[in-house]
């Protein structure tokens, strides 16, 4: 993917986290580029968030699709990476109910060495405020996995230990929870060089 001129969740770093509700949050005054980007509200299953069509050396674009649902950066009409997705879960279960999809669909390893644990500081700065009904959780390797990671030498950039939906040393993805909808966990993607959401805008109904 080709890297952006900045990344996207900078835009609106004044703007509290949206709590998940059905109410649209107004849309973010920044850009990414000025001038070279629109806003749009971009909705699937319930599912909505602010994010920018803009055209830099290329036209970069946050698209709907529905197998499965979620929404995918397209760059020049190429599909690349999803950015929002939505699971669902038993209303009483915790984060962990959804791990079996994610490792059926090969966004984790086929193991139990990748489990969800809190989101790390680092990712929660990223974040930003967020309503208390909010909670955010990572995807991180133990055991062997851990062992191999933390064995990679200084100067290399490690694969994420996790698989594409795990926590990275380059880029900053997670899932989000909230209290209103404890049938639902959230999956965002911000990227490394952003990925034209604002994710302090995501919204369930």
């Amino acid at each position: 993917m080709r890297p952006l001129i900045a990344a996207a969740v900078a835009v609106a770093a004044t703007l509290p986290l949206a709590a998940v509700a059905a109410e649209r949050p107004p849309m973010p005054t920044g850009s990414v580029a000025p001038g070279k980007c629109t806003w749009e509200w971009v909705e699937f299953s319930g599912v909505g968030v602010w994010a920018e069509t803009c055209d830099l050396n290329g036209v970069y674009q946050v698209v709907a699709r529905t197998d499965p649902p979620q929404l995918v950066l397209m760059v020049d009409g190429e599909p690349g990476d999803t950015v929002v997705q939505a699971f669902d879960k038993p209303a009483d279960a915790d984060i962990s109910a959804i791990l079996p999809a994610l490792r059926k669909f090969g966004y984790i390893p086929d193991d139990d060495e990748c489990v969800f644990q809190p989101a790390s500081d680092a990712t929660l700065q990223m974040i930003g405020p967020a309503p208390r009904t909010l909670a955010f959780f990572e995807i991180m390797p133990t055991g062997s996995r851990l062992a191999a990671f933390e064995a990679t030498p200084e100067d290399e950039v490690p694969e994420p230990p996790c698989g594409d939906y795990g926590w990275s040393t380059h880029g900053t993805r997670f899932f989000q929870t909230d209290t209103a909808h404890p049938e639902k966990v959230v999956y965002i993607n911000i990227g490394q060089d952003g990925t034209m959401i604002d994710p302090r805008t995501v919204t369930l109904e």
